[in-house]
């Protein structure tokens, strides 16, 4: 089952979570999660061509949904990871319909699109069925906040995917870790574009609380977490421990 597809069309949020460490045993683990989709990241990650094939694999063994964030905007990068077996691409910093163009055509093949036949692997769902690659596209620059009905309208185009931090950054309001009422209305203005064109909106929830007030809008794809994150606050909360233990001040 493509559980992003389904939820969005049930008017749900898909929940899933990023990896970021070029490792099949992390990887493995968060398949094995029960996550809707794993994000693999190619972008800010560790995630590369010697790695990428060995963390699909890892995700898919816990039967869930792959995705891999690209580099950049370059059809030969999204082609390429679709090739290794990857489920769909989430595509940075795509600012307007040209750029949103160049992701979809990478996606499909003629005649609609321009992917190069040259499958390694193809990606089935857990249930074993062949599923479409999905198409996300970034949106985290003010000049994508002012092309977002342009974007949405690209054919093959499957999602709109808000950066909250890198929005923030494009708007000049620097570095923000928690969304401000600033960001959080372009978030609904995504949600408002995608509801007009029949596109999936999501976005890189800011933790727990954020992600709540994000399926309240009605963004039903939601990236909550990573891996390398979950080692750091475990790794926080037995060190508190042991101070306690210690009593430690």
């Amino acid at each position: 089952m493509d559980k992003v597809r389904a939820a969005h069309a049930a008017g749900q949020p898909a929940v899933g979570s990023w990896v970021t460490i070029g490792n099949g045993v992390s990887a493995e683990l968060m398949g094995r999660a029960g996550l809707d989709f794993v994000a693999l990241d190619g972008q800010h990650g560790g995630i590369d061509w010697h790695n990428m094939i060995d963390t699909l694999r890892a995700v898919e063994l816990g039967g869930t949904q792959t995705l891999v964030r690209v580099r950049w905007c370059t059809a030969d990068y999204i082609m390429r990871t679709l090739d290794l077996g990857a489920g769909g691409v989430i595509v940075p910093m795509v600012s307007n319909a040209e750029q949103a163009g160049i992701a979809a055509q990478a996606c499909r093949y003629p005649p609609h699109g321009n992917r190069s036949f040259g499958k390694v692997r193809s990606y089935y769902s857990p249930d074993g069925d062949t599923i479409d690659p999905i198409c996300m596209v970034m949106i985290e620059t003010a000049e994508a906040m002012d092309n977002l009905d342009a974007i949405a309208a690209t054919p093959g185009v499957d999602g709109l995917f808000v950066g909250p931090v890198d929005l923030a950054l494009s708007l000049g309001r620097g570095v923000e870790l928690q969304m401000t009422g600033e960001i959080l209305d372009a978030c609904r203005k995504v949600v408002e574009a995608a509801g007009r064109h029949g596109k999936i909106p999501g976005c890189a929830a800011l933790g727990n609380d954020n992600a709540r007030a994000l399926a309240g809008i009605g963004m039903t794809f939601l990236a909550l977490g990573a891996d390398s994150g979950y080692i750091r606050a475990g790794a926080a909360a037995t060190v508190a421990f042991a101070r306690e233990l210690r009593g430690d001040v």
